[in-house]
């Protein structure tokens, strides 16, 4: 059995036989350890080898003996010419001609494997499989890079200033670590779309799986609490809600930056898109400010999302030229009328986010703006759930709309909500 032993070498004279797509990659991989490689092939079968030179020779197991002199000449071979015969010859003289030998899917055959790297300048990574699977190798590699912060290179110039002007004593020990632990911790702010775990999307599914804390809103559906829950993911409800005890914008910024800081990969679950009305400009910058490195991940938005699986097109040939989507309050709950205006003989549909609480005050504003009240509205309720609630009427009867439905709800108000009526929906639909 053999066991990977991590080596930096200094670059050594390396032959690679063949010329072909697998050699290309480890041409790739030698090239870009600035390794002074020779190129020895039967014929060239993949063109990328056009631009470097390549000596035409052919070299089998029989013919050994007349290269001895040539292979004697070189520190390292790697054989991806895909000759299990030459493979095992080369093996046998290794010693005796003095190289190190890499035979390509071949590890009994091998002095060394090639790992799969991740590069931050100054820091590598390996990750190798013993020649058992270089595609397992590069699975875990490329999920390495995804989460890591890429900051490591100027940590890694900032630590060595560090150790250069310092004695290294318990305190300055203690200095690097946690600046190390700092560098490790990155932030996802993702979009979880309106309720159901399918709703996400692939790239957020996948990053759940990288989690080390989750920090959710009060719209993150149970299907996604119990999938973090079941990784082992520590989840923290952080949610705001109306007339409770919630935590306030200032204290998620600070618990994240704090999570962040102790090394850990952060997820900040927010329902639907976080671009729309999602605060994730606050977090975002509070964040990078601070040094902390983040990545935002897109969600489907219950705007868009409640108006397809109600059966509304927002948007309609020669009914609705376009779609706005607007909120109905402001911070700490004021409620907010500017959009009204927009309802008045108006050619757009209208989508308004966290409506349910001011139908009222909708109602009493439309009348002050003589807004025609006949105007086809719709409150959608519980989006993208099992018992989602269509509730269609009109503007003038909008508070008895939002006794009947339940909340989350978001309201579409334009003409394009009657039209649509012919469409398929999910879920109960009452139309008053």
């Amino acid at each position: 059995m053999s066991y990977t032993l991590p080596l930096a070498l200094t670059p050594k004279k390396t032959l690679l036989i063949g010329a072909g797509a697998v050699a290309k990659q480890k041409h790739q991989i030698l090239t870009q350890a600035h390794w002074e490689t020779q190129i020895l092939a039967q014929t060239i079968q993949d063109s990328y080898f056009e631009d470097f030179l390549v000596q035409i020779k052919k070299i089998e197991a029989q013919s050994i003996e007349d290269f001895k002199d040539y292979l004697s000449d070189f520190e390292v071979i790697v054989d991806a010419s895909g000759d299990s015969e030459l493979g095992k010859i080369l093996w046998e003289q290794r010693k005796t001609l003095g190289y190190l030998l890499n035979v390509v899917d071949k590890p009994c055959f091998c002095d060394f494997y090639f790992g799969a790297l991740v590069r931050y300048e100054e820091v590598s990574i390996l990750v190798s499989s013993n020649g058992t699977s270089p595609i397992l190798a590069q699975s875990i590699r490329d999920k390495i890079a995804a989460f890591l912060p890429k900051t490591f290179s100027s940590l890694a110039q900032k630590l060595y200033q560090i150790r250069t002007k310092q004695k290294i004593n318990t305190q300055v020990k203690q200095k690097i670590k946690q600046e190390c632990q700092k560098s490790l911790g990155k932030v996802f702010i993702i979009g979880c779309g309106p309720n159901r775990l399918e709703s996400l999307t692939l790239k957020a599914l996948e990053t759940l799986e990288w989690l080390d804390v989750a920090l959710l809103d009060n719209l993150i559906g149970k299907e996604i609490w119990d999938f973090l829950e079941n990784l082992g993911v520590e989840c923290i409800s952080v949610g705001k809600q109306k007339g409770k005890s919630s935590f306030k914008q200032e204290e998620i910024n600070i618990l994240m930056l704090k999570l962040a800081q102790e090394g850990k990969c952060v997820g900040r679950l927010k329902g639907g898109d976080p671009t729309i009305f999602g605060r994730v400009w606050e977090e975002a910058s509070f964040l990078q400010k601070n040094g902390i490195e983040v990545e935002t991940l897109s969600g489907l938005s219950s705007s868009l999302s409640g108006a397809l699986t109600s059966g509304i097109t927002p948007t309609l040939r020669g009914i609705s030229s376009g779609v706005l989507i607007v909120s109905a309050h402001l911070r700490e709950n004021i409620f907010h009328a500017e959009w009204l205006k927009w309802l008045k003989d108006s050619p757009y549909t209208l989508i308004v986010m966290m409506a349910y609480s001011f139908s009222e005050k909708i109602l009493k504003e439309a009348k002050k703006l003589e807004i025609d009240l006949n105007l086809p509205a719709a409150f959608i309720s519980k989006v993208d759930c099992a018992d989602q609630k269509n509730v269609i009427g009109t503007l003038g009867n909008l508070e008895r709309m939002a006794q009947i439905c339940d909340k989350p709800a978001i309201l579409i108000l334009g003409n394009a909500v009657k039209k649509s009526l012919c469409m398929p929906f999910r879920g109960q639909r009452i139309i008053i």
